[in-house]
């Protein structure tokens, strides 16, 4: 994510209630929420189904990933990836196994094309 601090005004939460209040009192400035496997302790499908499933914030992109190595076996990201992607995600982008300028080039990337649908 520090590759997006240049471009971006991000909004740290790193819990799925902290996370809420942002939402609850930013939800118009909001262009794309992106939350990581890790988030409130792995708790990202479920703040994912939430949010896809309130209509106050279900219009807002959501963009899923994993950017720290991690146990899950490459598999078990891709099955994630289909899980997130049919609860409303836009994506689940893999770059925790990428060297370092790759994997910031590949996340700008997926943000940028989140963005300019937006």
């Amino acid at each position: 994510m520090h590759a997006l601090e240049d471009v971006l005004d991000l909004i740290p939460s790193h819990s799925r209630a902290d996370a809420w209040l942002v939402l609850e009192q930013e939800a118009a400035d909001i262009d794309l929420i992106i939350s990581t496997i890790a988030f409130d302790d792995s708790r990202m499908v479920d703040f994912l189904q939430a949010v896809k499933a309130d209509a106050e914030f279900s219009h807002i992109p959501f963009l899923c990933a994993r950017v720290l190595p991690s146990i899950l076996a490459d598999h078990l990201v891709a099955h994630m990836r289909r899980v997130c992607t049919g609860l409303g995600a836009v994506d689940l982008i893999d770059v925790a196994n990428l060297p370092r300028e790759k994997a910031n080039s590949v996340f700008r990337t997926a943000v940028d094309a989140c963005l300019a649908k937006h």
